[in-house]
């Protein structure tokens, strides 16, 4: 793989992997989003979980909690995988894509699974252990 970095015309830094090269400014947003989306959801799993189960508001008033990051992991997902698809970045076949692809049908199964709170809570371990996957195999490589 090729690598090599260059100034572009509005003198932004631009990316070239062989055959295509990314806009420094979308690659900085996409890594922001990542960063977002898991850093809230391993928050509410190992800081905010533990702590309103401490204090007895586990699973009633903290489900609530999990219902929201599982919302803003669909909205977010969706915002890379648009940002991908605009700049022609989005490909199935790469291991970045698919896991927005995967993380994204973890979190809609998870509104499929509302009366069963324990396997919604499955749900989102397994959509944090892909997050700590995907940033240790491509860290500065979203999409």
């Amino acid at each position: 793989m090729c690598f090599a970095l260059r100034w572009g015309r509005a003198r932004l830094p631009v990316v070239s992997f062989g055959a295509w090269s990314l806009n420094m400014k979308t690659l900085d947003y996409l890594l922001l989003l990542r960063g977002a989306w898991l850093g809230g959801l391993l928050t509410c799993l190992y800081l905010v979980r533990p702590v309103l189960e401490h204090h007895g508001y586990f699973p009633h008033h903290g489900m609530e909690v999990m219902h929201w990051i599982a919302g803003a992991g669909l909205v977010v997902g969706f915002l890379m995988m648009t940002a991908g698809m605009s700049r022609r970045l989005f490909r199935t076949s790469q291991l970045g894509s698919r896991l927005i692809l995967l993380m994204m049908l973890l979190s809609g199964v998870y509104f499929g699974f509302m009366p069963w709170w324990k396997l919604q809570m499955i749900l989102l371990q397994a959509q944090a252990a892909l997050g700590v996957l995907w940033i240790w195999v491509a860290p500065r490589q979203v999409l």
